[in-house]
C-alpha cells in the first residue's frame, strides 16, 4: 500500500491545504484591516507603534495559531506517510542488519533484521515471479513453494533448512 493512498494522509494533507489558504486569507485580511484601522479616526492620536500594534494584534495572534496548526499537520502528515512507506525487504539487507546486530547491543535493541527480512508472502511472489520467466522449472517451483507454506507449521527457517536438506538427501538417494 502506498503510503500516499491512506485516507489519513490524505485527510492531514488536506487539512494542512486549508490551513495555509486560511494563513493567506488571514495575513490579507490583517493588512488591510491594519490599513483600514489606521485611516480611522480611533487612532488619530495615539503613537504609531502602538496604533499598529493595536490594529494588528488580532490578526498576528490568528495567524501564529493557524501557523502553529500548519505546523502540527504537516508534522502528523509526514510522519503517518513515513510510518505507512514500505520498507526495503531482501535477504542481504537483512544478513547485513544481522551482522549489525551481534556486532552492537543498540542494533539488537531495534531489531532491524525481523524489519528487513522477506516476509512469506514476499518469498512466494519472488518465486512466483522467477517461475513466470523462466529462471526455475516446475518441480523446483513445487518443492520450494510447499517449503515456503511449510514454513510456518514446521517452526519457521530452521525446520525449513532442515526438511530442504532431508528432500535433497532423498533425491540423491534416488538417482
Amino acid at each position: 500500500m502506498s503510503a500516499l493512498s491512506s485516507t489519513k494522509v490524505k485527510t492531514l494533507f488536506a487539512g494542512f491545504v486549508f490551513s495555509l489558504v486560511l494563513l493567506v486569507g488571514i495575513a490579507v485580511v490583517g493588512v488591510f484591516g491594519t490599513l483600514a484601522a489606521l485611516g480611522g479616526s480611533a487612532y488619530a492620536n495615539t503613537p504609531l507603534v502602538f496604533a499598529v500594534f493595536n490594529a494588528a494584534f488580532p490578526y498576528v495572534v490568528a495567524f501564529l495559531l493557524d501557523a502553529v496548526l500548519a505546523t502540527v499537520l504537516f508534522v502528523w502528515m509526514v510522519s503517518s506517510a513515513v510510518r505507512q512507506a514500505s520498507m526495503p525487504r531482501s535477504e542481504r539487507l537483512a544478513g547485513l542488519a544481522r551482522i549489525a546486530e551481534r556486532l552492537s547491543p543498540e542494533a539488537r535493541d531495534v531489531g532491524l533484521s525481523e524489519r528487513l527480512e522477506p516476509t512469506k508472502e514476499d518469498r512466494m511472489d519472488e518465486l512466483k515471479e522467477r517461475y513466470v520467466a523462466d529462471e526455475i522449472d516446475e518441480d523446483e517451483f513445487e518443492r520450494r513453494m510447499m517449503r515456503l507454506m511449510g514454513e510456518n507449521e514446521h517452526g519457521g527457517r530452521a525446520s525449513a533448512r532442515r526438511s530442504y536438506e532431508r528432500t535433497k538427501r532423498e533425491f540423491e538417494r534416488e538417482f
